[in-house]
């Protein structure tokens, strides 16, 4: 039998059509069952409240029993199918502890966000080194549990997952103006680097990992994290003062970065995995839709 090459290019056209997914399964996430963790504030509930949007029976996570009762009762509210489960990130049982409650809860674990996470502002030498491996632990090992054991439950029955780390553009791009964020920067730094050796190591599998850095967003978080609480109170003040230097053009909603994360949620995400998307409007990138003024800092002495 001769070679067609009209027939055979005719032929990969033809499987063009019929085996592409309809544009409602690429973009929608119905019957899936999604964990959040940091579920209960900003960008995790505005990431949860999307992948309900989307049709996925949602678990929100978080440390706090307080906060998560307001989360889930706004989007029960909204009509979400969506639970809550109090998980400390820093504890591996309690990691372990939250995936079988999804899976008990809604009969799988598809997809995951970690959105949970911690920040605070000192200079490295007056960063106290409780508060560097605090931060490590909730930012990167905390990221590193939930990956952990998800992974787990989706290579054990067979589930061809989305995973989505939540890194920061400050590992690309330091900041704020005067540092501060040597031990923030550390941690998503390694959420970047981690997320590329967890795909590789998953992909056989099924199952893609990819990362979102944001920047700055207006968010709960950013009213009521400021400089380390252990610093005396004149170092709180010195940064505290270096913090308010910064000009920004605008300041990004929660829910632009989290529509980036809904989108790796999806099956238009089926073939990435590894990467890391920055999704904080331009800034690493220094796109501004204006020019703020900025004072001189510190002042010259007259």
């Amino acid at each position: 039998m001769n070679f067609d090459p009209k027939e055979a290019a005719a032929g990969i056209m033809r499987g063009y059509i019929t085996d592409t997914a309809s544009l409602e399964d690429m973009l929608y996430v119905k019957g899936k069952a999604a964990i959040v963790t940091g579920g209960t504030s900003g960008l995790g509930f505005c990431v949860a409240q999307r992948l309900c949007q989307g049709g996925a029976k949602v678990v929100i996570s978080g440390s706090t029993e307080e906060k998560g009762v307001v989360a889930l009762g706004l989007l029960r509210n909204a009509g979400y199918e969506v639970s809550f489960c109090k998980a400390d990130l820093r504890r591996e049982e309690d990691v372990e502890k939250l995936v079988a409650f999804t899976a008990e809860t809604y009969g799988s674990v598809d997809i995951l966000v970690t959105s949970g996470g911690a920040w605070s502002f000192a200079h490295v030498y007056d960063l106290p080194e409780e508060e560097f491996m605090k931060t490590v632990d909730i930012n990167l090992t905390g990221a590193f549990r939930c990956a952990k054991h998800v992974t787990r439950y989706m290579i054990d029955h067979g589930v061809q997952g989305k995973i989505v780390l939540v890194s920061s553009n400050v590992a690309y791009l330091s900041q704020p103006v005067f540092g501060g964020y040597a031990h923030y920067a550390a941690s998503k730094g390694g959420v970047i680097a981690m997320t590329q050796e967890i795909a590789k190591e998953v992909k056989r599998y099924g199952i893609m990992v990819n990362s979102v850095a944001p920047g700055g967003m207006m968010t709960p978080g950013n009213l009521t994290n400021g400089p380390v609480r252990t610093l005396p109170p004149e170092k709180q003040m010195e940064i505290g003062k270096e913090l308010m230097v910064e000009k920004l053009d605008s300041v990004p909603t929660a829910d632009s970065v989290a529509i980036v994360i809904y989108g790796f949620c999806t099956r238009m995400a089926d073939g990435v995995t590894g990467e890391c998307i920055v999704a904080d409007s331009g800034m690493m990138r220094n796109i501004k839709s204006y020019q703020p003024a900025i004072e001189e800092y510190p002042p010259k002495e007259s």
